[in-house]
Parts: C-alpha cells; structure tokens; sequence
C-alpha cells in the first residue's frame, strides 16, 4: 500500500510546474536558431507589433518591443535615406525588428510619424524609428536589459526620436 506525505504532494507538485515552464515552443524569426532560450527571437512577440518608451535608471528612455526587449540603432546604417547595413552573422546577434505584414502597429511614448519601415536585401521589412532601422540584442540578459548598449562603439539602446540613448 502506498501513502501520500505533504514533503512527496509538495515534490510531485514542484516537478509539474518545472516541467510544465519548460515546455513551451518559441517563435523564433529565422535568425540565431543556436541562440539562448531567454534571447529576444527565440520568444513568441504578442499580436501585432507593440513599440513602448520605458524610462531606464542608466540611458534614460529607451525604446522596448511587446515583450519587453530593448531596441537597438547601429551607427552603421543610415538614416537618410533609411537603409540597414546589418545582414549575415551581423543578424544573427543583432535580429532586426521586423514588421508584421497585416497586423497592426501600438505605439507608447513614441510619435507615430517617427516610425517607419524598410525593405531589407532579404527581403524582410524591418521597422525604423527616426529613421533609424532597429534590432534586438540577441545576448541581453532579460526583458529591459541594455547589454547591448556600447557595443563596438557602434550599437546603441535607441531612443523614442530614433538618437542614442545616453546616460540622463
């Protein structure tokens, strides 16, 4: 005969919600399919694409996607006229924002008319802010994080008007 003690329920009930966080399916957009679990183009993005201003301690306002992921500009690329210089591996670390084709635009904190789109040599149509195309940084540690800020001295959290983030 076996019987039930509260030390084996509370196990039996910690395994199933361990199993049951690990078993979702991501996404994904194509790039860095060796990329982390917690990275920004392994997760499923909400309905639509969600653009938001959110304040941060050390850049000031800095633009986050749906799921919270900071957005990044590459001084590479131009804004005038708008044009991505960011394709191959370049990519697969930085995935750019794309658009959802059908599906509507929110924007929070950021002037409509400042964003815009591109078409991308693959053929993708990236999202731009002040002109600017924007990314993911693909090792961000978390939601809100600004890992990639800095990077190379080229690749910075983007601000509502498409600038550079800097330290308030």
């Amino acid at each position: 005969m076996f019987r039930s003690t509260p030390a084996l329920a509370a196990a039996t009930a910690i395994t199933a919600i361990a199993l049951t966080a690990c078993g979702g399916s991501g996404g994904g957009d194509g790039y860095g399919a060796s990329a982390p679990v917690a990275a920004p183009e392994t997760l499923a993005p909400p309905a639509g694409t969600v653009l938001t201003a959110n304040s941060t301690a050390q850049l000031g306002t800095v633009v986050i996607d749906g799921l919270g992921w900071t957005l990044y500009r590459f001084d590479d690329d131009t804004a005038q006229p708008p044009a991505s210089n960011c394709a191959g591996d370049c990519a697969t670390t930085w995935p750019p924002v794309l658009a959802e084709p059908g599906t509507p635009l929110t924007v929070d904190g950021i002037d409509q008319a400042a964003v815009g789109t591109i078409t991308r040599e693959d053929g993708g149509v990236q999202l731009t802010i002040g002109g600017w195309p924007v990314y993911r940084y693909a090792a961000d540690s978390a939601p809100g994080a600004t890992d990639g800020n800095g990077k190379g001295e080229k690749w910075f959290a983007v601000t509502p008007e498409g600038g550079r983030a800097e330290a308030p």
